[in-house]
């Protein structure tokens, strides 16, 4: 018998950062599903589609870092759409990924394509690299997704693994991305779907932390065998003033910002922003 009394409970809006116990990113069938939706040339959610990659790569190469004799961390690279670019022209390549569902198909293609990158399945939160890179990238807002605390750790990693003067590039949402419109509850049923690959329904719920810049995306799963799985996506949106503070705390300098990560300049108006950062 379903119970009633936990899918209220779970309803609830939890607190600031309050995570859920059910993985996501690497449960192995919601994993699949990522990975479709990675490598639907139609959809622009999981990633970005090919074009705007091509562009942003261009840009990349040609006005950012522009010396070929570079290593290149991509972190949260996905099935590698950025890495394998930046190997065919030239780059020294790692990827880190902790879908090992990516990594895998991102492994195989490089191997199919005779492309020397290296892939590592890993959580970028214990990764441990010292002085060795010359770019890290961190692309379509992962940083949003962190706690503060994990965002910290994050940065603390990224600027140990960066050598001096390294540049880190990576982008963010703004406040524009969301509004009170994207407030609210929605629900889905479906003999298999995303979520899982039985019959489920659904439940989700937008809520906002204003006092945080922060939206949480909670979706609770039911399945056919009455299973209820909670899943939390936090969002967290930051300004040039917000995003700046946080990077001058850990040691980067000379921030430049842009409205994404093709060079667009940079609009009050954007969904997201930009930053190039240096490694002091």
């Amino acid at each position: 018998m379903m119970d009633i009394n936990k899918l209220i409970e779970l309803s609830q809006k939890p607190k600031l950062y309050e995570r859920s116990e059910s993985e996501l990113w690497d449960d192995p069938h919601i994993s699949k599903k990522m990975l479709e939706i990675h490598l639907d040339p139609d959809f622009d959610a999981a990633s970005r589609k090919d074009e705007f990659v091509d562009e942003s790569v261009n840009w990349l190469v040609n006005e950012v870092f522009t010396e070929k004799d570079q290593k290149i961390l991509d972190l949260g690279c996905g099935p590698g759409f950025y890495s394998k670019r930046l190997a065919e022209a030239g780059y020294s390549v790692t990827g880190v990924d902790f879908s090992k569902k990516s990594i895998d198909y991102a492994k195989k293609q490089a191997e199919k394509e005779n492309l020397d990158i290296e892939y590592k399945y890993q959580d970028f939160l214990e990764m441990d690299y010292e002085d060795e890179f010359d770019v890290v990238l961190l692309i379509y807002c992962e940083l949003g997704a962190l706690t503060n605390e994990e965002r910290d750790i994050l940065l603390e990693n990224i600027n140990q693994a960066l050598k001096s003067g390294g540049k880190f590039i990576f982008d963010v949402f703004t406040a524009n991305n969301r509004g009170q419109d994207d407030l609210g509850q929605s629900w889905e049923t479906a003999e298999k779907g995303f979520w899982d690959k039985s019959p489920y329904l659904a439940l989700t719920e937008t809520f906002f932390y204003k006092e945080a810049d922060t939206y949480l995306n909670q979706t609770i799963v039911v399945n056919e065998e009455e299973e209820i799985k909670l899943y939390r996506i936090f969002e967290h949106f930051y300004n040039k003033q917000s995003i700046s503070n946080v990077l001058d705390e850990f040691g980067f300098i000379n921030h430049s910002f842009y409205s994404d990560v093709a060079g667009k300049r940079y609009v009050k108006d954007s969904n997201t922003l930009a930053v190039v950062t240096e490694k002091l």
